[in-house]
């Protein structure tokens, strides 16, 4: 059965990539978490002026929580976004991050590029956000807390809405942000509750969901296995295990502790053959997965693995508090499962600029903290060493919050 898996994977993963000009439909296995969403659980919304408030409500706007401020609005949009905002639902969320929300206006009629701006937490702005400008809504937040990680940000395909002395409408396809503008997002419970993912990290391999009841499907496969981790600059504000951000085209998972850079990356089969990717068909960093089928569309903007389901959710000092096993429950979390062994957590792996390379055949960098020595520069070669840490896991499983965080809910 794996050898005939193995055979519809290379034929799916070699066939050409064609330009996406609508949103692909979802493969009958994923039909049923592509439904229709269920009710609001988290609003949040963004005063976008110099000193604008930036609160969540969990009562449908009735009242309010202030998690921070805005320190320069954004007054434009960047008509030509990353290559996956194309493949968000016009007028949503296009990512979640720790690092970064980026909003999707509509596509650029000429070019098919998603027309976006974004949030940023306090700090360097880093990867799709970086240098944008009148284009993004700088915050005092910092990275990894708050809606940038901390459990109370989007999902992917969150609808937004602005408000402009009235009640909420969504975004028009000429929306251009505008002092003043109130900036909402309204958060929406998933259409199945998922327990996890689980990725059999083979050729081949198996994709499965579990859910919250015990029940589970097969859902698609792995077209090539994750054996390196690379230098996601975003990972600096993730702990190992953690999300540090989803898209429709990517689930990027940190291995290194807050403050480090190391990672690796998930990404759906057309996306990974697309002409702006091409380095991903030769790097380790990045796991390549697919519908069951390799007739069927490729996952991009496809829930639950590209919308929906997965975002960045993580506290350090949830155990600290008076319900800290229920905080436990609001956590997303990444582990794995080495030789097929038991499911453990992530291994702590970086990539260091001043610690001695490894090179230690016998430890693969699956105990204690691991340092690889490599320049953090993205245009200097990896080592051999970074391509092949995370050989030896066979296993791994995304394990999905059960319950949603809420700050007053914790016994400060």
């Amino acid at each position: 059965m794996r050898s005939l898996l193995a055979v519809v994977a290379f034929v799916s993963l070699t066939i050409p990539a064609c330009a996406v000009d609508v949103q692909p439909a979802p493969s009958p296995e994923v039909a049923a978490e592509n439904a229709d969403r269920g009710p609001e659980i988290l609003r949040i919304r963004v005063y976008n002026e110099a000193g604008g408030a930036i609160e969540v409500s969990r009562d449908g706007g009735e009242s309010w929580l202030a998690l921070g401020h805005v320190r320069t609005p954004a007054t434009s949009v960047n008509p030509a976004g990353y290559t996956a905002s194309q493949w968000a639902e016009d007028a949503s969320v296009a990512a979640t991050a720790v690092n970064a929300v980026h909003v999707k206006v509509a596509n650029q009629p000429d070019t098919g590029r998603g027309i976006v701006f974004s949030l940023v937490p306090a700090g360097e702005a880093v990867g799709a956000a970086e240098g944008r400008g009148s284009t993004t809504i700088t915050t005092d937040i910092p990275g990894g807390e708050g809606i940038f990680g901390a459990g109370l940000g989007p999902f992917v395909n969150s609808p937004v809405y602005v408000e402009r002395g009235g009640e909420p409408v969504r975004l028009p396809p000429d929306y251009a942000p505008a002092e003043g503008d109130r900036i909402v997002i309204r958060v929406l419970e998933p259409a199945t509750r998922l327990a996890a993912i689980e990725f059999d990290n083979s050729f081949g391999g198996l994709i499965r969901l579990r859910y919250a009841g015990g029940e589970e499907k097969i859902i698609g496969m792995v077209l090539r296995p994750v054996i390196g981790i690379g230098r996601f600059a975003g990972t600096r504000d993730a702990a190992p295990g953690r999300i540090r951000a989803n898209h429709p085209g990517v689930i990027d998972i940190s291995t290194s502790p807050a403050g480090m850079v190391g990672g690796f990356q998930i990404v759906p089969s057309g996306h990974a053959d697309s002409r702006e990717t091409s380095y991903i068909r030769t790097g380790t960093q990045w796991m390549v997965v697919g519908p069951l089928t390799a007739t069927a569309p490729s996952w991009e903007g496809v829930a639950p693995l590209f919308g929906g389901y997965i975002r960045p959710s993580y506290r350090a000092d949830d155990i600290e508090h008076a319900n800290w096993a229920q905080r436990l429950l609001s956590r997303a979390q990444v582990q794995v499962r080495v030789d097929g062994g038991e499911w453990r957590l992530m291994p702590r792996i970086a990539i260091d600029p001043d610690a001695p390379e490894h090179t230690d055949s016998n430890n693969r960098g699956l105990d204690g903290l691991w340092r690889i020595h490599s320049s953090l520069n993205p245009y200097v070669p990896l080592s051999s060493v970074a391509n092949t840490a995370l050989q030896g896991v066979t296993d791994i499983r995304i394990v999905l919050p059960r319950t949603q965080f809420w700050p007053g809910d914790g016994g400060e």
